[in-house]
């Protein structure tokens, strides 16, 4: 997800493909990933994460591994819809619907810790993934990624249980005397997913993401070539994302605790708001010290808002069928994120700049923190 935007440059030169029609082959994984979502939110809810999560393995290394071998646009436009979109479908739902069921205390601290792995990968691969371009080229890198793909996650897979149950162990946090281990039903509870979907919290919770995974996919894969286009030099843009994502470890530590203490109606705002002040930011950043002060406080309403995705729809629903009501949810997520890097790279190919597009960004984000004070009051 960090890695895209490094890729852009080298590539569209290379095959002299425009920017914005690269930008809809990377956005072909969300337009796939999220109505599969849904599905495998489902499946997992059912037979647990460690099938979905080697699915995701096998085509996630299968897809960069061909990416190498790409001549033509329709052949990245396949296998960023086809490998890793799928493939995507089967990894983010699967894991963030599979933490809360083990713990009944500190839930959003727990998400807000699994998510450092998103962290920290974002911190190691834009300026990796640079080097590896600049040293072997990206077809190079690719390969490359592939192999470490392979090596991590098919073997890391098979250690995640779908509950404590299975393993006969209790949630952490339940109190009562260890004895004969009650079904998952037991804590298991909330609405269904007709019930969710029934609700105004469910669709306006949605166009909350729809319009925040907008901003944070345009910052993902154009900020690197936007900040060359201003004269940062290449390594140093590509360290953008990697402080973005040093930066959302704190974010994402930190709200899981935060949100427990002033509540997800003023977290989740807080969070929409912060980013949205970091971009009318980036619209005048022009020497790189701007560059990295963007970093830093985008990479903390980043970082805060990740654990929220899971924990504001837990604390709405309950997690009775918590794994498809996510999959529904980021569905919304996920079309924001495909439509963005498309529509900045649209804008910049007829204006030859980003500012437009970050502009109606400000615009669409500053409607998202109405909404989301409207959702989180429906709960009172």
């Amino acid at each position: 997800m960090f890695g895209r935007g490094v890729f852009i440059i080298p590539i569209t030169k290379n095959l002299g493909w425009d920017r914005g029609v690269l930008s809809g082959a990377f956005a072909m994984s969300q337009f796939v990933a999220g109505p599969m979502s849904i599905l495998t939110g489902r499946l997992c809810d059912r037979y647990g994460p460690r099938i979905l999560l080697t699915v995701y393995g096998c085509l996630v290394v299968s897809g960069f591994i061909l990416m190498s071998r790409v001549i033509s646009l329709w052949q990245v436009y396949l296998i960023w819809g086809l490998f890793i979109g799928l493939g995507s479908s089967c990894c983010f739902t699967p894991i963030m619907s599979t933490i809360p069921k083990w713990f009944l205390k500190h839930r959003g601290s727990a998400v807000g810790f699994t998510l450092i792995g998103f962290g920290i990968g974002g911190i190691i691969w834009p300026t990796v993934t640079q080097g590896l371009i600049s040293a072997y080229g990206w077809r190079q890198t690719y390969l490359i990624a592939g192999i470490i793909a392979a090596a991590v996650i098919i073997p890391l897979a098979q250690f995640i249980k779908q509950n404590p149950q299975k393993m006969g162990i209790k949630p952490y946090g339940e109190t009562e005397p260890l004895g004969e281990i009650p079904s998952p039903d037991k804590y298991y509870n909330g609405m269904s997913f007709i019930q969710a979907i029934r609700s105004r919290q469910f669709w306006l919770l949605s166009i909350v993401l729809f319009f925040f995974w907008i901003l944070i996919q345009i910052v993902f894969v154009h900020v690197v070539p936007y900040a060359i286009d201003m004269g940062i030099a290449e390594m140093a843009a590509a360290s953008i994302l990697s402080i973005i994502a040093a930066v959302s470890l704190v974010g994402r530590i930190s709200m899981g605790y935060i949100s427990g203490k002033i509540g997800i109606r003023w977290a989740l705002p807080a969070c929409l708001s912060l980013a949205t002040l970091a971009l009318i930011w980036l619209i005048f950043a022009q020497n790189v010290w701007m560059f990295y002060l963007f970093a830093v406080v985008f990479g903390l309403a980043y970082g805060g808002f990740v654990p929220l995705e899971t924990i504001v729809p837990s604390e709405l629903f309950g997690i009775k069928a918590i794994g498809v009501i996510l999959g529904a949810i980021f569905l919304s997520g996920t079309i924001g994120s495909a439509l963005g890097p498309i529509f900045a790279g649209v804008l910049f190919e007829a204006t030859g700049s980003y500012v437009t597009a970050l502009q109606i960004c400000v615009v669409v984000n500053i409607i998202g923190i109405v909404i989301a004070f409207i959702v989180l009051r429906l709960k009172e």
